[in-house]
């Protein structure tokens, strides 16, 4: 039976067999975030990063929307100077920011409309893979407002830096096949197939020995934000810490004798 932690109308969460699944549930309003969904999943990343038992995360929503960013209703028009007084307070935190502590592998199953802040969420996920019927925007040009640093990092080094800046500066709307061929998206996966295919990807990456799964993302952060001297030397003393584990020790062991290695993060 799945481990369910306590239950949220908002955000839901599920721990099954090492993998952790987060799912945004406002489906009335395509998953955008009001203050208590933000709340939420920001609350959810970071139980994830502080649970031994979960080594990697499927991120998805329910409904038509992955997620359209803030709720407009809510948060923007007549209400942006409350969420900028909370924003810049440092009372409202950014699922963003428990997304880039996290040190397990984050799986996006992009089902729906990923824009605006939603897409920068996206953005965060390490792989992303698109029901056909998913669209990406970064819409906040069109709301007269500049998107995170986060897509100023990560998008030009996904796409490219001339795809970037078509995207974050004109809001267009692309489809998963355009997503797909400017690489911001691994696989395009029939809705039906999106959060099995997802889970399957987590689990396979949860079956390998955790602490060097988590080595690799760290360097792969470090190799995304240039800090070259830096990786190297993370690379090579947590390669050397590596060689020391039980791990390491059982899944030479499990090579030579031609079975499956029994990993535990130690």
């Amino acid at each position: 039976m799945p481990e369910v932690a306590t239950p949220s109308d908002v955000v839901h969460y599920e721990v099954r067999d090492a993998v952790a699944t987060i799912t945004l549930n406002r489906p009335e309003a395509y998953n955008s975030l009001d203050y208590e969904a933000y709340e939420l999943l920001s609350a959810r990343f970071r139980e994830v990063q502080e649970d031994p038992a979960v080594r990697a995360v499927v991120f998805t929503g329910t409904g038509r929307g992955f997620c359209t960013g803030d709720d407009v209703r809510k948060l923007l028009g007549a209400g942006a100077a409350e969420l900028a007084r909370r924003l810049g307070s440092g009372e409202l935190e950014l699922p963003g920011s428990a997304m880039r502590r996290c040190d397990k592998p984050i799986i996006g199953a992009i089902n729906g409309a990923a824009v605006g802040y939603g897409m920068e969420l996206s953005l965060l996920c390490d792989i992303r893979y698109a029901a056909p019927e998913a669209r990406f925007s970064e819409m906040f040009v069109r709301r007269a407002i500049v998107a995170g640093a986060d897509s100023f990092e990560l998008l030009p080094q996904i796409v490219g830096a001339s795809a970037a800046a078509e995207l974050l500066m004109s809001g267009d709307l692309i489809d998963a096949e355009r997503a797909l061929q400017l690489g911001l998206v691994s696989k395009v996966v029939p809705q039906a197939e999106l959060v099995s295919q997802a889970t399957a990807l987590a689990a396979h990456l949860a079956a390998n020995p955790p602490l060097a799964v988590q080595a690799a993302k760290h360097a792969l952060r470090l190799a995304r934000a240039g800090r070259g001297e830096e990786l190297r030397a993370f690379v090579g003393g947590r390669g050397r810490d590596l060689l020391k584990t039980a791990d390491h020790q059982e899944s030479v062991a499990a090579f030579l004798e031609r079975r499956t290695p029994t990993v535990h993060g130690r």
